[in-house]
């Protein structure tokens, strides 16, 4: 019986160090976008030439989801949640003069690739954060 625990023990820290991490990345182009703007938050975040439609049509939203609300003035990455083992869900915020920004974005690895596979964002909280959360935060 200890063996069997031993083995579930060794094999639990073995898949679990293979699980997805792309806070670091988002992170990165957070603080990017707040120190050299949105461009910069693209380039951390996607590849211009691979995601290049993916790129123009976030700009279009991006653009007209702030362009009211001033410089930013800081930026917040809260805690990840994995969707098994090569999907996550990354939250964070952008704090504008006037309003902060939510997002949320799905950070996908496989194969030795990884990247963004989705990215929304709102001024609502509600919108973007998981409720199980912002329960947890009422």
């Amino acid at each position: 019986m200890k063996k069997l625990l031993a083995l579930l023990f060794c094999v639990s820290a073995v898949c679990h160090g293979f699980a997805i991490d792309g806070t670091g990345v988002f992170q990165a182009g957070l603080q990017a976008f707040q120190t050299n703007g949105p461009e910069a938050l693209f380039n951390a975040w996607y590849d211009s030439k691979d995601d290049s439609d993916k790129i123009v049509e976030i700009r279009g939203r991006f653009t007209k989801a702030t362009q009211r609300l001033g410089q930013v003035v800081d930026t917040q990455v809260f805690a990840p949640k994995n969707l098994g083992t090569h999907i996550q869900h990354l939250y964070g915020v952008i704090y504008f003069e006037r309003r902060p920004l939510w997002v949320r974005a799905e950070y996908y690895s496989i194969g030795g690739r990884s990247g963004f596979i989705s990215l929304e964002f709102s001024l609502v909280s509600e919108d973007i954060m998981p409720l199980a959360w912002s329960a947890a935060h009422d």
